[in-house]
């Protein structure tokens, strides 16, 4: 476009010039015409000026021999008149074919002025004169005849000259008339396609840019454009496609950031760092409503001391102030749910600037689980360290023991006792035999044997638990609750798949559970045993029965060591018994109400790691 543009103005420049030198060429020759057309006036002014001189002459001639003859001196200044006009006609410019006539003309005045001049010497001699007059007469009517000659073709000349001096203004003036008409309307039409061709281009590049502008940065320039708009054209569909790369690197890294910020299981607060509104939050991802019980808008809606209790919310300012002067904050606070309720926050939080803006960037993380597993692991010490000190006590104990309950029994045998005597050893002895069964529990729960995983039918031995929980009834230990008169009711799905367990450890869980159920059913109870399906992978076991029931404080402790809620118990049973079940990696849950009896749901998985599988 450019070059067409160049060679499109240098056309022009070339069509006026040579224009323009054409016109300055035909003005300079119409000049020189009408020069010499006014040359040529002049020379028929200066031809009639002759012709009247030598008329004069002709008159001065023919008057000689009458009284009324001019005198000499004025003939002699006519002749001198006609010979300067002769010479300023010879003087004269004058064309190549006109010279020769020219040159005979003067030479034929100074013939003529010559036999003029002989009429007035021979003024005696009347016929020679005569004669003289009659030659020179003759040579002045040649010579009128030569200057009416030279007039008619001066004139025909004339007029030929301002003929084509009419043509030559005629041309010019057609040519003047077309550079005012013509040229426009063709600079005009130049012009036109020229804008055109650029506008089109032009309003194709602004669409595009529209599109681009708009969102659509996939959009490329499909048609051909010409000239220099094809490249500019090929040039804006790379600016595109890189832009569009570039876009989706942006957007793929704004996803990567999203992803990180939304998938984060600790809470991320960005919160506004200075002005009247510090301390708002300005954006919040998922963990943190969920941790907070709050939906995003809501947190997005308030500021974070409204996270805080009171107490740690009076600190707030303070933490901003030192997190603007460039200090990190690592602190564990306390922050209040949507509901209420308090727990505590581990933060770490420090400056962030945006565009020149201040804020704070907070990770926040709910150590509850974390305090609740530390304390845990606390107790799991503690107990490691008592059950190591009962073993060791018991280890020392347990075989004194067996000497005091073997002395008793001999005693016994062998003295001759009274009834009273024989009672107060029989209790002795009954005290050895329930210290003895209390270290075993110790012991039992202190060393709990790892479970030797098998394939096994849990209805299978839930009746086993049954029948042998049936048995220890009749024996003598358990007389009394054996005349209860308790019924079994079981309720076992049949469709219930083989589990991985440990087949005597699940009869001793079971096993527990019956006993614990059978101490606190009254006379006439009864005891459920329940199986069926549990989520996915699952299957569940439950012992109910219908005693008297525990209330919360009993069920929230009736778990931990050496916690019970019977007159002699050791509070060890269900201790082990959870141990097991968590062994099985399982779960154990109880529900109860005063008056309303108590349950027991187990929540065993049917497989189990390859590890637990081949301890």
């Amino acid at each position: 476009m450019r070059i067409k543009a160049i060679l499109g103005f240098m056309l022009l420049v070339i069509f006026f010039g040579v224009g323009g030198m054409y016109i300055a060429h035909t003005n300079a020759r119409v000049s020189d015409r009408l020069e010499k057309i006014l040359a040529l006036n002049q020379m028929e002014f200066v031809r009639g000026d002759l012709l009247n001189k030598v008329k004069i002459i002709q008159a001065d001639l023919h008057l000689s021999s009458s009284p009324h003859s001019t005198n000499v001196g004025d003939f002699v200044a006519h002749g001198e008149a006609l010979q300067l006009v002769g010479k300023a006609c010879t003087s004269c410019h004058h064309e190549e074919d006109m010279m020769p006539r020219v040159t005979y003309l003067q030479q034929g005045i100074d013939e003529y002025l010559k036999k003029a001049s002989r009429v007035y010497t021979f003024r005696a001699n009347h016929e020679r004169r005569a004669r003289e007059i009659a030659d020179a007469s003759s040579s002045g009517a040649r010579l009128l005849g030569e200057i009416e000659t030279l007039v008619v073709l001066s004139s025909d000349s004339i007029n030929q000259k301002i003929s084509k001096a009419r043509q030559d203004i005629s041309r010019m003036k057609n040519l003047l008339l077309m550079l005012v008409t013509v040229v426009p309307v063709i600079f005009l039409v130049f012009t036109f396609f020229f804008v055109k061709r650029f506008s089109s281009s032009f309003s194709v590049l602004v669409g595009a840019t529209e599109k681009i502008k708009a969102g659509e940065l996939t959009h490329t320039i499909g048609e051909e454009l010409p000239d220099e708009f094809g490249t500019l054209a090929t040039a804006f569909n790379s600016m595109a496609v890189s832009l569009k790369k570039q876009c989706d690197a942006v957007v793929a890294e704004q996803n990567r950031y999203k992803v990180l910020f939304e998938s984060a299981d600790d809470a991320i607060f960005i919160i506004e760092g200075e002005g009247e509104a510090a301390g708002r939050i300005i954006a919040a991802n998922q963990s943190a409503a969920d941790m907070h019980g709050y939906t995003v808008d809501e947190l997005r809606a308030l500021y974070i001391q409204d996270l805080d209790t009171l107490e740690s919310a009076a600190k707030a300012p303070e933490r901003i102030r030192k997190m603007l002067a460039g200090k990190r904050l690592e602190a564990l606070i306390e922050h209040r749910k949507k509901d209420g309720t308090v727990f505590p926050v581990e933060v770490r939080a420090g400056l962030l600037e945006i565009e020149g803006r201040k804020y704070i960037l907070a990770f926040d993380r709910d150590v509850t689980v974390r305090n609740q597993t530390e304390e845990a692991l606390q107790r799991s010490r503690q107990l490691a360290m008592v059950g190591q000190m009962a073993a060791g006590l018991a280890h020392e104990i347990k075989n004194p023991l067996a000497g005091i309950k073997v002395s008793m029994e001999v005693l016994m045998s062998e003295l001759v006792l009274s009834p009273e005597d024989k009672t107060i050893f029989s209790r002795i002895i009954g005290e050895v035999q329930r210290i003895e069964s209390l270290l075993k529990n110790l012991l039992n729960y202190a060393r709990t044997p790892r479970p030797v995983f098998s394939r096994i039918e849990l209805n299978q031995q839930l009746e086993n638990a049954i029948k042998n929980a049936v048995l220890l009834l009749k024996s003598p230990e358990f007389a009394t609750i054996g005349s209860k008169g308790l019924e079994f009711i079981r309720d076992l799905d049949p469709g219930l798949p083989m589990i991985l367990a440990d087949a005597s450890q699940m009869q001793q869980v079971v096993l527990n559970l019956l006993l614990n159920a059978i101490e606190a059913t009254p006379e006439g109870g009864t005891i459920t045993v329940t199986t069926r399906p549990g989520r996915t992978g699952t299957v569940e076991v439950a012992v109910g029965d219908t005693g008297k029931g525990m209330n919360e404080e009993a069920c929230a402790r009736i778990f931990e060591p050496f916690y019970t809620t019977k007159p002699k118990g050791s509070g060890l049973g269900l201790a082990i018994t959870k141990r097991l079940v968590e062994q099985h990696r399982g779960e154990i849950e109880v529900a109860s109400a005063l008056g309303q009896g108590t349950t027991f749901t187990i929540t065993l998985p049917v497989e189990q790691m390859n590890e637990e599988q081949n301890p």
